[in-house]
Formats: C-alpha cells, structure tokens, sequence
C-alpha cells in the first residue's frame, strides 16, 4: 500500500501500514520523535459535520478515561485537513480475528474477557457514557509475554452520554446482532443496560461460534421482531468443552428482553463470573485426573504480578520418593506407637507425630497479569490460642488425616524446634529455616516458586480459618506471597491467596500447571507498605469463603469445595519472607 500521500497529513509520524478499516480507517504509524509505535485512526477526506461531532465526543470519552482496559488516545487533532486521532497501538488484533482463527474461544478465555470487559464498562458508565456498540471489533487483545490475553475496549465513535436526551446517531449506525432490544424500539431511553446485553451476545458467540440471532440484509424486520420478541437459544459449546452453571446463569441475565429484568450490575456480574473461574477449575482439574494418575513431576504456572517482568521458565516439583516415604511411615509408627508390649501411649511423653507432607520447592513460569464486598464478620487473623489452654501432643492419627489439631486448632509461632512440621534446609535455590521466632523462606532464584504446604486433619466442607502474619524482606515489591489453602500436594492442585508489598491481591487456583485467576490482581489501601508486617486470613463461613487482609474483609466468594485439606505458605520469586505465625482452625 502507497503511504506517501498521508505524510502531509499526519505530520510528525511515520505511517506504516494499514490495520483495518470500519467507520474509520486505522494506520500503523511510528512517531518520528519519540520513535513509538501507534495507531492513527482518521475519517474520509468528505468528513460531514455529524461525523466530525461523533469523531469529537469519541476522543474526549476516550482522553478522559485511563483504564488497563481501555485502549488510551495519545493525542487528537480535529483541526487539521484530514481529522485524526492517534492512539495506543494494540499488536494482537481484535477478538472477531481471533474467532475467524479458533471458531470459538476456551472458556477461561471467556470469562477472562467478561472480566476485562465489566472492569471496562464500570469505568465509563462511572463516566456517564454508554457505549453502545460492544462487539468483536471493538474489543482488541494484546498477547502477554506468557501467551495470555489482555483484552480492551475501544471505539466509543457512537457511544451516547446518559445525560443527552436525544440519539446521536440513529439505528443505522448500529451493529444489529449485538443490538439489545431497546436500540430498536426504545432508543431515546438506551442506558447501560444495552452495554451489558452487548457483552452477553458476544459471550455467547465466543462460546458458541455464532451470535443468537443472525442478520443479512434482506431480514432486518424480521431480525429486529427475533431480538425483541424470541428468547436467546441455550448455548451450545463443542463437546469437549464444559459451560459452568454459573456462566450460562450469567448469558440468560445479561440477555434478558427488558433492560429493567436485565443483570447490570458490575459486582453482580463479577460474582457470577469469579464463580464461573472456580467451577472451570474444579471441572478441568477433575477431567485430568479422571484416570487416578499421579505424576512424579508437574509443571506449574505462576501468576504474573503487577509490573513484574513476565518469562517463560520450567518447574521441577522435587517429590519424595515412595520408598523414603514408606520408610518415614514406619519410622513414624514406631515413634508413635508402644515401643513395649502392654505399653500405654500416653505415658510415652516423646512421642511424636510426622508430618505427612513436606515442602517442596517449585521452579515456575510466569504467568497472567495483575469490587470488594464488605461484611461484617468477626475477622480471625489476629486470633490466638486461649491464654489458659495447655496444648499437648496430639492423639496418633493414621497417614490420610494429617497433622491433627488440638482442641480444634493448630498454632505456630515459629519458635523452630526440632519437631515442627515445617523443614528447614538450603539448596543452590532457596532456603528454609527458623530464626529469632519466624519461619524464613528465601528464594534465590526469580523464576522459581517455593511452598511449604503440609496436610491437616480437618473437615474443608465444615467451618475453618487459616491465617498468616508475615513479612516482606527486600526491594521486591511487586513479587508474590501468600497462603496455599484447600490444596491436595498428591494431585498439585491448590487455591491459592497471594499479595504483594506494593498493594495488589489476588486469587487464583493452581491445578495441573495452570493458573486460573479467580480474582484478578487488584490494588488495595489494606496492604501495610514498607516491608511491615501483614496479616492475610481466610475463612469459611457455611457457604461462603471471606477473605482479610489486615483484619479488612478484601472479598466474598461462594464455597463449592476445594482440591484437599493440604495448607501452607508460598512465596515468589527472588525475595524473603519471613512467616511470623500460622493459625488454622477446624470446626469439631
């Protein structure tokens, strides 16, 4: 393609190339001072006035909104021969290229992208703005160093302020089979209701491989009378794909016919999709071990914090092997048990239990980048044994129920004797050790992910709490830490709750070597900065799980079960962590 003829016009930039055209045409250009890549979008030479208008109203939307997820004007010129504006260029493309690539996307995938895009849509409507043409297009990726998606919303060409009481544009301008029904017979009363709707339709299309309710050009009476009046057909996915209960609860309430019946609410919606995360996870992980295989070594993925550096790296999970371990569990009954016949085992004050499960250190890939629901419940992570309570050994227990929990509780201050659960020990990677009443986990190497989980005997299905107070030593901010909970170390399968000294949590689950964010990386006031002491807690409340931060409830998400009864501490990346006390409670 000649670009010649544009440097007149676009003064200063470079032009490249073509990406794409639509109501507008879109140019790859490289500013020649700054020496950036961008992406200039400008209209035809015969720009009529009302056009001119929408190109207007568009930039100002766009330069008034920074948002990760949405694509941000660099600069605008309106004024000049041939109007244009120049915005950040987004490399991947757009999501109707990726459904012309795959046919339909994962449902990770989906849910991730109806997570960007309800972030989004919280940021304009906060705005005032509906945007009023969700569609493939519309939506760019960008692929992360880790090959995961990073989507954004862009084209805000016929979007309508909420406040104006007469359309901009009319139904000519409109995507027809993303329309919701009142762009067709209500359009003076368009609100961010149609937005969500939108979102729904292309869900459904990512999922399915087409939208509900097709249109050509010979129909458009006909189109119109299908969205107002027939009901969205139940989604068909391909057959080796799983549609969690939760997400399609979500498609019928983003697509109902009245705006007014319509789920539009942004935490509404991001509750449904964080279930939605989890029962993807816990289908995907039951599908992988359907054949009761275990294997020696896994690899894992490990979440991309918030400004880290992203790269693809392997991980070994160091295992026992089973004669070691048959030869603990002897070792084990021999301490726990009469060492004499007729002896009585509460008169042998050195017996000891084992632990069953060691920590393990884990050499990762970085994977995946980084609306709270208050509640008021008594937070547990400052809790503490009670002053008169004598905490004894604990009974024998056989080698499926884990370390037991006296009176109901396991606490551990870290004062590091010779009997504790958790090793100690040093490798060319990490180090793990007790000093001056904390548990210290180095890490020494930045690829790698180091975990000390063990088993406890206790109940997941009823009641517990697990809380961690620990601080972080160094100058990484932004590298992971946490608490590994509701895990099972034989099927490397964990839920996992992790902060960073510079203000971001997350939630995910590990299962099988995949990550799947459950709560995106999101910044908090909560988290103490300067390398102070933090808190995280977690507890399980009937069918709800709360999670803390500093005795502050960070969100609520519902209870559908968990990998195992395995808990413990895990920490990221080229940093120390020292663990000041561990506390888990079970309900008796």
């Amino acid at each position: 393609m000649a670009t010649s003829i544009f440097k007149e016009y676009f003064k200063g930039y470079e032009i490249l190339g073509e990406i794409g055209r639509g109501n507008a045409r879109v140019l790859k250009a490289r500013n020649l001072v700054s020496g950036n890549l961008v992406a200039i979008k400008h209209f035809a030479f015969n720009t009529d006035a009302d056009t001119l208008r929408r190109f207007q109203r568009e930039s100002e939307i766009m330069k008034s909104i920074q948002h990760d997820h949405i694509v941000k004007i660099v600069d605008v010129h309106l004024d000049a021969e041939l109007p244009y504006l120049v915005m950040q260029l987004i490399e991947g493309g757009d999501v109707r290229r990726l459904l012309k690539e795959r046919g339909t996307l994962e449902v990770d995938t989906v849910i991730q992208l109806a997570q960007h895009m309800t972030d989004a849509l919280d940021a304009i409507h906060a705005k005032g703005v509906v945007h009023r043409d969700i569609k493939p297009e519309n939506i760019m990726y960008r692929r992360l160093p880790n090959g995961e998606l990073h989507f954004l919303l862009t084209d805000f060409g016929i979007a309508k302020l909420r406040e104006q009481t007469n359309t901009v544009t009319g139904s000519s301008m409109l995507t027809y089979e993303y329309a919701s029904p009142e762009q067709f017979n209500h359009a003076k009363k368009v609100s961010t209701p149609t937005d969500y709707y939108s979102l729904g339709i292309v869900l459904y299309e990512c999922l399915t491989g087409s939208v509900p309710f097709s249109y050509n050009d010979e129909d458009l009476l006909w189109h119109i009378n299908r969205v107002i009046e027939c009901p969205v057909p139940e989604p068909v996915l391909p057959p080796d794909r799983y549609l969690p209960p939760s997400l399609l609860q979500l498609l019928r309430g983003l697509t109902a016919k009245q705006a007014v019946h319509r789920l539009s609410e942004s935490a509404q919606v991001k509750q449904l999709l964080q279930l939605a995360a989890i029962e993807n996870a816990q289908a995907r992980f039951r599908r992988s071990t359907a054949g009761n295989t275990k294997k020696l070594t896994q690899v894992f993925t490990k979440p991309l914090v918030p400004k880290a550096v992203a790269s693809k790296k392997k991980e070994i999970v160091f295992t026992i092997l089973g004669v070691f371990l048959f030869s603990a569990f002897m070792m084990g009954m021999w301490a726990v048990f009469p060492h004499h016949a007729g002896q009585n085992p509460e008169d042998d004050k050195t017996a000891r239990i084992l632990p069953v499960d060691s920590v393990s250190v884990e050499e990762v890939a970085h994977k995946s980048n980084p609306a709270k629901n208050k509640s008021l419940v008594t937070p547990v992570s400052n809790a503490s044994p009670d002053p008169d309570m004598v905490l004894v050994d604990p009974p024998p227990v056989t080698s499926d129920a884990g370390v037991s929990l006296s009176n109901g509780m396991y606490y551990d201050d870290f004062t590091g004797d010779g009997d504790s659960i958790w090793d100690t020990g040093k490798d060319e990677n990490s180090e793990f050790k007790f000093s001056h009443g904390k548990y210290i986990i180095k890490g020494l190497t930045d690829s790698l992910t180091y975990h000390a989980t063990v088993k406890f005997d206790l109940d997941i299905e009823r009641n517990f709490s697990i809380s961690a107070s620990a601080t972080q030593w160094g100058n990484e901010p932004d590298e992971a830490y946490g608490i590994n909970f509701c895990g099972n170390t034989d099927s490397d399968a964990y839920f996992v709750y992790y902060i960073t000294a510079s203000g971001y949590y997350a939630i995910g689950a590990m299962t099988n070597g995949d990550w799947h964010p459950i709560v995106n990386w999101t910044h908090t006031s909560n988290i103490h900065p300067n390398n102070e002491m933090n808190t995280l807690s977690i507890e399980k409340k009937n069918n709800s799980i709360f999670f803390y931060i500093n005795d502050k409830v960070e969100n609520v998400l519902p209870f559908t079960g968990g990998y195992g009864n395995c808990f413990g501490l895990r920490v990221d990346g080229a940093q120390t962590v020292a663990f000041d006390q561990l506390i888990v409670k079970g309900s008796q």
